[in-house]
């Protein structure tokens, strides 16, 4: 038995209940609610009944009312007319109104199949109804997807060209809009050749052919774009319905990067066996060499009046030492090399290479060596270390080819654990380290360069003009006396490499201990700008713990806001040298006037010489070089705030 909820807009019991008997005789389970005024009607609407019988004339609330209630609702309920007064031309304007269907009073007979037809026929309006709907969300989500995709999104009938093509594909391949992309060919996107060596036409045609057999095909292809360029892509060929035609929606994806990226894997698997045939090559070169200069030592020992002679062989020996300087790079590469450390100064070793590192950089780049006082002793193979300060000054040379300004500065550095965790630096243990930082005004690096410098044959220089050796040399070479190298660079902004050599212990007893301040700790309100993330959170930390008030800014227009809202004085800004937006130097320049009595402490990843060099800043400002300890910086703080 079917249940049937039932609206009746009636005003006379009578009538409802006759209604409602005649439907329950012919098999429906009625549950029924009558009401006679607009508000019990649009209250009983909200239960959502299956059906409305109405009469047309009630004193208070007629059919027609009801109607335009229906409307107003945009109700999808069938109603149904049951009147005794209604005449034919009534009823046609009620069906055209809306009303499902009428039935007279007097003739209730008819009133069940009229029921049962309007409950079929608003069945299928709905199944017809969310089939629409469906259908058009599932156009609207491909028509996103298809406009929204990074991937060129093609519509392809195999025997004309393309239909059609999604945003993604007018700028892949370089065009002003789609109109200029419709009815062009796979051969028209394509070189003539595959890397294959196959032709383009055939191919495409094969590739074409499968997927229309299989229903969908993917491969790689080589592209070319409206300018020539040619790229590496995937390709998705499938199989679909289109206006009754068969065509194929193509999806390509630029795998350029991706191809890239295999290069340099591949080239990173082979670093290991190079690195071993490197150190065997220069091994046994090195015993060659150890023959031919060891008796050009001994038969200059026995010439003594054969000045030509003494001459030439003073030559081959010159010729000797210096192939074994390149058989130093090479073990240096490897990190094979048998070395002689000593404990040196590295001042000293500055001092003594200065007028060669000046031949070496020419004349239209300044060099500036700025040595730390009483340096600390390291252990190193003194031609080692030549070798890591000159492959640094000829790459900073190369980053200067209009000229520029080379600092080569030292100084003895205090690094804990925080620091190597903060620069993911494996294996090193916090201590005393003797830095060495070279800084160049050159073009400076993006971080992708920066990724990759250390990678050996890695090289942005023209084919034939570098080996991508030299910084991994001075890689190995580091690595090998237990240091360790980090690059501070941005695009525009020139290079600093920092050198970390562990500190020999008692090299020098008669070296001066620098006086700290005995007390770094103060209650004044600090500002710290800083663009790095967990920089800032460490200088916080660190200056919390020694009793300061802080304020925090992730940048300079953050600085701005903070210290409008912060109702009080503000009496040491630190702040980073560079950072996007605007600078360290801009925003102290923009809150002196609001602070006259601020000081401010500036901190780079260059050195301070470099910096004030570089012309970032003048001279006698306080300077912090990153990386600092947490003593570093509360005594930096300090310093100033008594200065």
């Amino acid at each position: 038995m079917m249940t049937l909820h039932l609206l009746i807009l009636e005003d006379n019991p009578d009538d409802a209940e006759l209604a409602v008997k005649e439907l329950e005789h012919k098999g429906f389970n009625v549950k029924w609610t009558r009401v006679d005024t607009e508000e019990a009607f649009r209250k009983a609407l909200a239960k959502k009944p299956d059906l409305i019988l109405a009469d047309y004339s009630l004193p208070s609330f007629d059919c027609p009312a009801a109607l335009e209630v229906y409307r107003q609702l945009r109700l999808e309920i069938p109603l149904i007319v049951v009147s005794g007064t209604i005449g034919e031309e009534v009823a046609v304007e009620c069906m055209k109104s809306g009303v499902t269907d009428y039935v007279l009073k007097d003739n209730l007979s008819r009133l069940s199949p009229v029921v049962k037809r309007a409950l079929e026929e608003i069945k299928i309006y709905r199944k017809s109804r969310q089939a629409e709907e469906a259908l058009r969300e599932s156009e609207e989500k491909y028509r996103t997807l298809y406009n929204s995709s990074r991937d060129a999104i093609m519509i392809l009938e195999p025997d004309k060209g393309f239909l059609s093509g999604n945003p993604a594909t007018v700028k892949m391949f370089g065009y002003q809009n789609e109109d200029e992309f419709i009815s062009l060919t796979p051969t028209a996107l394509s070189p003539g050749y595959q890397p294959d060596g196959d032709l383009s036409v055939e191919k495409s045609q094969k590739m074409i052919s499968i997927a229309m057999e299989q229903g969908s095909h993917f491969f790689e292809w080589k592209h070319k774009r409206v300018n020539g360029e040619e790229f590496y892509s995937t390709v998705l060929l499938t199989r679909m319905k289109l206006y009754g035609k068969k065509v194929l929606q193509a999806t390509v994806r630029d795998i350029t990067e991706h191809k890239k990226l295999e290069i340099q894997l591949r080239q990173s698997q082979k670093m290991e066996a190079i690195g071993i045939l490197a150190g065997g090559v220069a091994h046994d070169f090195n015993n060659l060499l150890t023959v031919i200069i060891g008796n050009a030592h001994l038969a200059l020992m026995n010439i003594i009046k054969d000045e030509s002679l003494r001459k030439e062989i003073e030559e081959i020996k010159k010729a000797g030492d210096k192939a074994v300087s390149l058989t130093r790079q090479l073990l240096a590469f490897s990190r094979k090399q048998l070395v002689q450390p000593n404990i040196l100064d590295i001042n000293e070793l500055l001092t003594d290479m200065e007028k060669m590192l000046g031949r070496l950089i020419g004349e239209d780049i300044e060099l500036l060596t700025i040595p730390a006082p009483a340096l600390w002793r390291v252990e190193i193979d003194p031609g080692q270390i030549e070798q890591v300060i000159m492959n640094l000054a000829i790459n900073a040379k190369d980053a200067m080819p209009k000229g520029g300004n080379l600092t080569i500065g030292t100084a003895n550095s205090d690094l804990n654990e925080n620091y190597f965790r903060e620069y993911g630096i494996e294996g090193k243990k916090s201590g005393h380290y003797v830095m060495l930082a070279v800084s160049d005004t050159g073009s400076g690096m993006d971080k992708k360069t920066r990724e990759h410098i250390f990678e050996p044959f890695f090289t942005t220089k023209e084919v034939g003009k570098g080996t991508g050796l030299g910084l991994s040399t001075v890689y190995g070479i580091i690595k090998q006396n237990n240091g360790f190298i980090w690059v501070y660079s941005e695009p525009g902004k020139g290079t600093t490499f920092k050198v970390y050599l562990p500190k020999v212990k008692n090299a020098n007893p008669k070296e001066k201990k620098q006086t700290p301040v005995d007390n770094p700790g103060g209650s004044e309100t600090v500002l710290i700008v800083e663009d790095d993330d967990n920089l800032r959170k460490f200088a916080q930390k660190a200056l919390r713990q020694h009793g300061y008030k802080l304020l925090v800014a992730e940048n300079g227009e953050d600085a701005l806001k903070v210290c409008k809202e912060y109702d009080g004085q503000i009496d040491l800004m630190i702040t980073d040298v560079v950072m996007p937006k605007m600078s360290g130097r801009e925003v102290a320049d923009r809150l002196q006037p609001f602070y006259p009595q601020m000081k401010v402490i500036y901190m780079s990843g260059y050195t301070d010489n470099a910096i004030v060099h570089h012309g970032v800043l003048e001279p006698g400002l306080n300077f912090l070089e990153k990386p600092f300890t947490p003593k570093g910086l509360a005594r930096k703080v300090r310093e100033t705030l008594d200065n």
